[in-house]
């Protein structure tokens, strides 16, 4: 019987039955497909759980937030700590051997594999949530490419042709049998194609999904998601427009920004402006930002990750989001992520706001909002005046910064993937 390995959390789905005979048992470690996608609840189930595989430490569950803030810092950060290959992966300097680089990529495989399987058994599903589930699928198998694609894509898209540019393995369709199988040792796409699956599974996602989902993937995350891979294509009208389907989904069903700006982080329910985050609990999930960027006060490491004063030193003694930064061991430390068992951000709703700031300007347009409303509206929050009139550029992409101390999805695509694919 053909077996498909377990790489999401074992919950309700084993329908397990006795043996007779020591050999005739069953591998804990793996379950038929058969077993797994037999009934509409376990296909259910195992979406459920890819989430959970998508909260790895390897993945959002940290690794793809820290990983490219240390890429992208430029003197702003510092890793201090002892293990190598985040080292590596700050100097830019990364070897064969970095288990990082390569779990990051594994992970998101993990992910997409799952989802493969998901939708192709979808039929099952009854038929008030096959969409939905297929939805979710999707946005989970494009957030796993858009990673992917970023971290080993050739170059970043706009850099060169995209159409020859090397991306990653474009898969698609379930089995044979696990991620690591001979079988998909295929050829890498080109970085064009890999962007069309990821915009078909978004726009999929964002057009069947609910307004809101509890924890899980909804439409107003799959809209920013969209808005961020059209961002990273320097699509700025569709960017914006996504951003703007976003904030107008998004609000009208209770989303909001929470008044004050640290009561966004160090949670472990959503905030009011939380689109889709990872959870983390004391029983399960992982924060490795944690790990990193807290120190042993709070339960973690003796914080490997350092805030230098080139970046501590753009805040405004007037803003409030200084307040985040907590200075211990003799630098400054990011505190957004200090507590233990707290959730991993993934998808604010300040992020739409500045996404739509940004398009809107770059465009010359005012749709949904003008580009100094929504300008302001993370600047008021954060206890800075007077509003500005006739925002820059410069001023919103600085913005973006203080806003979310983070070049996530701003890195460019390549360091990784040179490490990579030579040894593949």
């Amino acid at each position: 019987m053909k077996k498909i390995s377990i790489y999401i959390l074992l919950v309700a789905i084993t329908g397990a039955a006795g043996c007779d005979k020591k050999l005739d048992l069953k591998n804990p470690q793996t379950i038929s497909v058969e077993d797994a996608f037999s009934t509409s609840d376990k296909v259910k189930n195992v979406l459920v759980a890819n989430y959970a595989s998508m909260g790895s430490g390897s993945l959002f569950g940290g690794d793809a937030l820290w990983m490219s803030e240390l890429m992208a810092s430029d003197g702003e950060l510092n890793w201090v700590g002892t293990y190598p290959e985040p080292r590596q992966i700050w100097s830019k300097s990364i070897l064969l051997n970095n288990v990082y680089v390569r779990d990051i990529y594994s992970q998101a495989y993990r992910v997409i594999f799952n989802a493969n399987n998901i939708i192709a058994n979808a039929g099952i599903v009854v038929a008030v949530d096959k969409a939905k589930v297929i939805a979710e699928a999707k946005f989970q198998r494009a957030m796993a490419y858009f990673e992917l694609i970023k971290y080993f894509g050739e170059k970043p898209f706009f850099a060169g042709s995209a159409t020859t540019l090397k991306g990653v393995p474009l898969i698609t369709t379930p089995g044979p049998t696990a991620p690591q199988d001979p079988s998909y040792n295929l050829p890498r796409a080109s970085v064009d194609d890999v962007y069309k699956q990821i915009i078909l599974d978004f726009t999929d996602a964002e057009t069947n999904l609910p307004a809101t989902n509890g924890f899980y993937a909804n439409k107003p995350s799959a809209s920013l998601a969209l808005a961020r891979v059209y961002l990273q294509q320097d699509k700025f009208a569709e960017a914006r427009d996504a951003a703007n389907r976003c904030i107008t989904v998004a609000t009208a069903n209770g989303f909001s920004l929470e008044s004050n700006y640290e009561d966004a982080f160090n949670n472990d329910v959503n905030s009011s402006e939380d689109l889709f985050a990872m959870q983390v609990t004391d029983q399960a999930g992982t924060n490795s930002c944690f790990t990193f960027f807290s120190t042993d006060t709070y339960g973690a490491r003796d914080g490997d990750i350092e805030v230098t004063g080139v970046h501590y030193n753009k805040y405004s003694p007037t803003d409030s989001r200084s307040n985040l930064f907590f200075f211990e061991y003799g630098e400054w430390r990011c505190g957004k992520w200090r507590d233990v068992y707290k959730n991993v951000k993934v998808m604010r709703l300040a992020e739409a706001y500045l996404t739509r700031a940004e398009c809107n300007n770059r465009m010359g347009t005012a749709v949904g909002a003008t580009v100094d409303a929504d300008l302001n509206r993370t600047r008021s929050r954060a206890g800075l005046a007077p509003a500005i009139v006739g925002a820059t550029l410069a001023q919103i992409i600085a913005e973006r910064e203080l806003e979310h101390f983070s070049f996530y999805n701003l890195i460019s695509s390549s360091c990784l993937s040179k490490n990579l694919y030579s040894v593949r």
